[in-house]
């Protein structure tokens, strides 16, 4: 009965601590952090609130691209709830208040899990209280200390604040119960264990990539640590994992995963696997299996053997990077988070058996080792503890640069696209629905090309002399883009990205605050007449004449104007005179969920090589031109398998309670 009440009484307390130490992460306002990527994920969940179907087409970031692939599901979609259900509150607020809340619940699960293994309530409650206060990562890695910020915080704390790492908080808070739930799954002979341990791992996948690959990485060294347990099976546990993907299997189809896997290492920074990548997996392998084969000798628990193989792999990551520059896995420095939650377990272990030893120079040792800890952490514990939360108190979301630029072009709204440049790009739509050339997420796009002439604009190709304001120009026309907004040196944008802006003299600047600019084309139109030869058939990445042909008809006076409207959220109609011979280019993401009708009768959809629709409709009609968004085959028969595998899943777990134990 003790422990039954100590157990949450103990819970709550860590929460409450977490939940005061971290205070403005709860205030109204946006956080002084500037670099934050936030705003992109409140986009996508304001989008879901106003369209809630998994199988639409969001028209507004990168050219348009289908719901499935704009993110992970879970956190968009919980968001999107609460703001339906809280509709005269910020989407921005509710979605804080959600990752915040994870992210406290942190060292809360990690109390869980340590207290699950060791029973002790005094040593699992320490470890969470450490990782409450003290980030050795600042110690370990320079860079990590380096961009402390304004405050001093806990390093997923400061993640999560700095750089909006909501999605990969909220992931890794799941991951100790995750790890617990198939620990028991491999253990118990009840299929409620597997079904429970398939949910938390389908959950974390749900959530975020980034968590879920982390997710992966410590399962395998779960299963190499439960090796020669008696009474763990692993084929329970794969069981668990292969459950996990049939109940999510709705989202992560095959196309889904592999565009993932196909952008995931262009978007982290051009991953490779190299000599240095190769010979960094091999030693991390390698000291993994020497770690296991260590503790087998030794006979020692399979909780302190899973936690320092977890510590040392993680850690090595992390070490990789910051330390030697080595990207060991994709997008390496994200995983110090990691590191740093297996190593506060692994060193409360290793504490707590040297204090219960009977040897006294390992006790010694042990409270050398634990005054060190504090007194290295006493800096950082002082810091979080005395710095108050004024320093970082939001500030109201209509002071903020981004907000005023975004207010006036939704204001003065575009018929074509915002080239939005900064990190206006990531919140513009987490303050209004407007088109624009970039977006959020990057790595569920099946069309790059865009992204790379985005880039190309923003750098001046690399700098390169040649790359002068016709090219520029040409680009941007070729994207659809109407506004084009610059933050100069001395904007309190975070980040001042677009290089040598005088290539936009020939544009107006329509608006101008402070040291930022909006500049404006003559209205564009996204879709157009286009004779056969004038369809960019070759990449115009490399082809100056090609692009230049193609722009050229797009602003033609003499054709026939097109009119675009948007008759539901799925649904696109283009009407106008249709002349024998002509195709209609719609500057939009072509994708295989598109389908067009013209009369009853099915219009042809080609790609160009802008990645955009081409669409052949009738000779000789004025007919509209109707295009529906819809699922694939593909898609609608995993999604049918997922809601079987639910069903029977819980037909299975009534029937378990049941029956007679």
């Amino acid at each position: 009965m003790k422990s039954r009440v100590a157990t949450p009484l103990l819970a709550l307390l860590i929460l409450g601590l977490n939940l005061w130490l971290n205070a403005p992460l709860f205030m109204t306002g946006e956080l002084p952090f500037r670099g934050s990527v936030e705003g992109g994920y409140v986009g996508m969940a304001r989008f879901v609130a106003q369209h809630p179907g998994i199988w639409g087409w969001n028209p507004l970031p990168y050219g348009g691209l289908p719901v499935q692939f704009m993110y992970v599901p879970l956190l968009p979609y919980f968001t999107a709830f609460f703001i339906n259900l809280l509709p005269h509150d910020d989407p921005a607020m509710i979605y804080r208040t959600i990752v915040s809340l994870a992210t406290c619940l942190g060292p809360v699960t990690l109390f869980l899990f340590v207290l699950h293994f060791t029973r002790s309530h005094r040593w699992a409650f320490l470890a969470a209280v450490g990782y409450s206060f003290l980030s050795p990562s600042y110690g370990l890695f320079p860079a990590v200390e380096k961009d402390r910020g304004l405050v001093q915080l806990p390093w997923r704390v400061q993640v999560l604040a700095k750089y909006g790492e909501g999605p990969h908080n909220t992931g890794l808070t799941l991951l100790p119960m995750a790890l617990l739930a198939l620990w028991m799954a491999g253990r118990k002979r009840t299929f409620a264990s597997i079904f429970l341990a398939a949910v938390l791992l389908a959950a974390i996948a749900l959530t975020n990539l980034v968590a879920a690959f982390a997710l992966a990485i410590a399962s395998l060294l779960l299963l190499l640590a439960a090796w020669g347990e008696a009474d763990f099976q692993t084929w329970r546990a794969l069981g668990a994992a292969g459950l996990a993907y049939l109940l999510a299997c709705f989202w992560f189809t095959p196309p889904f995963i592999g565009i993932v896997a196909f952008n995931w290492p262009a978007d982290s920074f051009g991953y490779k696997v190299g000599h240095q990548q190769e010979y960094a997996l091999i030693g991390m392998v390698l000291g993994a299996l020497a770690i296991r084969a260590i503790f087998r000798y030794l006979r020692a628990s399979f909780f302190l053997c899973f936690v320092t193989m977890a510590a040392f792999v993680f850690g090595w990551i992390a070490t990789g990077f910051y330390v030697f520059g080595i990207d060991t896995i994709p997008e390496s420095r994200r995983y110090a988070v990691e590191f740093e939650l297996f190593l506060a377990m692994a060193l409360a272990e290793i504490l707590r058996l040297a204090f219960r030893s009977t040897n006294s120079t390992l006790r010694l040792c042990a409270g050398l080792t634990t005054a060190m800890l504090l007194i290295g952490g006493s800096l950082q514990i002082r810091s979080y503890l005395t710095q108050g939360w004024d320093r970082w108190r939001p500030i109201p979301k209509s002071s903020t640069i981004e907000y005023r630029l975004a207010e006036w072009i939704a204001q003065h709204p575009p018929s074509g696209r915002v080239y939005a440049t900064g990190g206006l790009r990531f919140r513009l739509h987490s303050y209004f629905d407007i088109p624009q050339v970039g977006g959020a997420f990057e790595t569920g796009l099946r069309n790059r090309v865009p992204v790379d002439l985005a880039y190309r604009i923003r750098s001046a190709h690399n700098r390169n002399p040649a790359y002068g304001a016709e090219q520029t120009l040409l680009e941007l026309k070729a994207l659809g883009a109407e506004y084009v907004v610059v933050h100069g040196p001395n904007s309190r944008e975070y980040y001042r990205d677009f290089v040598q802006p005088e290539r936009l003299a020939p544009m107006q600047r329509v608006f101008h605050v402070e040291d930022d600019t909006v500049y404006a084309m003559p209205p564009r139109r996204l879709a157009f007449l286009l004779r056969p030869e004038e369809v960019p058939s070759e990449d115009i990445r490399d082809n100056s004449d090609v692009l230049r042909r193609y722009v050229a008809a797009s602003e033609d006076p003499a054709r026939q104007v097109l009119q675009m409207k948007w008759t539901g959220a799925n649904r696109l109609e283009i009407s106008g005179d249709f002349r024998q011979g002509d195709v209609i280019g719609v500057q939009m993401n072509q994708d295989p969920g598109w389908k067009a009708m013209q009369s009853g009768a099915e219009v042809p959809i080609t790609q160009d090589k802008l990645g955009f629709m081409v669409l052949h409709p009738q000779s000789r009609s004025a007919a509209p031109v109707e295009l529906h968004f819809g699922p694939t085959f593909q898609a609608v028969l995993l999604a049918l398998v997922s809601i079987s595998t639910w069903c029977a899943s819980i037909f299975f777990l009534f029937r378990e309670r049941r029956r007679p134990a």
